[in-house]
């Protein structure tokens, strides 16, 4: 029989959100709500102009406190670890630029960069085995980006700056030099940067867009309850009946509803 591979799929989600806790951002305090991305109602969308400056104050200090704990604080110093790696640049447009990207969000940022971390230094260790180090370390950096672009497929989080950084962990010297060590550091900044990107994003616009994704979760150990959703069926009638718009639909619940597909995992 033969065997169609271009219908071959998976998808990890399908496994893994049944036990992701369902959203409980609209429980909490609005003004801790509100820097976690939730919203009750849509977000007004601001002017180009407004984004490229918030764009620019958020990446200004993303990157400058990055910068400033591996400058100041001593961690790894005994590796003389660079003060930033390049890849942290390139998620600042993600991450305070382009900010609705789902290639931007939390899940993407903190495990694009990790696992894209594990892929180059493993790449790295096993090409150092060879003596020819050296000559053939450029096929290491291809090795390491192709198999980081495979993992963060497969697990659902591509974030493209996760590229370099398994590129710069297989054939930069400073960032090898880190070895297993550069696990710890990406964690470190990526959680910097969107700390950062919570208090910045948060203040005119919004962040994330979903943090887990924008798919439903839970009913496994938190069974999702019904009681609370709004009946889908019956607001459609009620629009269509009596004519009214001020009656939410499926289409238009805001953005962080119990029952949206978008609200925030």
């Amino acid at each position: 029989m033969e065997r169609n591979t271009n219908r071959w799929d998976f998808d990890i989600d399908t496994y893994i959100n049944p036990w992701i806790p369902p959203s409980i951002l609209q429980k909490l305090p609005h003004q801790i709500s509100r820097f976690l991305g939730y919203r009750a109602s849509p977000r007004k969308e601001l002017g180009s102009i407004l984004v490229a400056l918030w764009s620019l104050f958020g990446a200004f200090c993303g990157i400058a406190a990055v910068s400033a704990v591996f400058k100041y604080s001593g961690v790894f110093s005994e590796l003389d670890p660079p003060i930033i790696i390049g890849s942290f640049g390139a998620s600042a447009i993600l991450e305070y630029g382009v900010i609705g990207s789902p290639l931007g969000q939390p899940r993407n940022c903190v495990l694009g960069h990790f696992l894209s971390a594990v892929c180059g230094v493993g790449v790295a260790k096993l090409f150092q085995l060879s003596s020819h180090f050296d000559d053939i370390k450029w096929v290491a950096g291809a090795v390491a980006v192709g198999l980081s672009s495979a993992v963060m497929s497969i697990t659902n989080t591509s974030h493209p700056p996760g590229g370099a950084t398994a590129l710069l962990a297989a054939v930069d010297v400073s960032v090898a030099r880190l070895g297993w060590y550069l696990l710890p550091y990406v964690l470190i900044g990526t959680t910097l940067m969107l700390g950062i990107a919570l208090a910045v994003n948060n203040i005119q616009r919004q962040f994330p867009v979903f943090w887990w994704t924008p798919k439903d979760t839970g009913g496994r150990l938190w069974p999702v309850s019904k009681a609370t959703e709004p009946d889908l069926e019956a607001l459609e009638e009620q629009k269509v009946v009596h004519g009214r718009s001020d009656i939410p639909t499926s289409f238009d619940l805001p953005m962080g509803s119990d029952s949206s597909t978008a609200s925030l995992k």
